[in-house]
């Protein structure tokens, strides 16, 4: 099994945007309320783009699948840590 942490690292040094970084916190927060922000906007489209390169083999991307899924909880988790902090509402 490779590891997540590492394969996300991968995909966002590999990644052709200019900002390979995940949104923080206080961006996600000063945004506008219409404007959407994927904090693992990098992850979704590396796992797309693995899709499309393998034919929709999913068994081809399942560390892209992960790195995705690492992502996301770590997101989620950062939330919730400020909304129990009293810092998101």
């Amino acid at each position: 099994m490779t590891d997540t942490n590492d394969t996300s690292s991968k995909i966002r040094a590999a990644s052709q945007s200019p900002e390979n970084r995940r949104v923080s916190l206080r961006e996600f927060l000063d945004k506008r309320p219409s404007r959407f922000m994927d904090p693992c906007a990098i992850e979704a489209k590396a796992s797309y783009k693995c899709l499309d390169e393998n034919n929709y083999k999913k068994s081809t991307c399942d560390s892209y699948f992960d790195a995705y899924k690492e992502c996301k909880k770590l997101w989620m988790d950062e939330r919730k840590k400020a909304k129990l902090e009293g810092r998101l509402k």
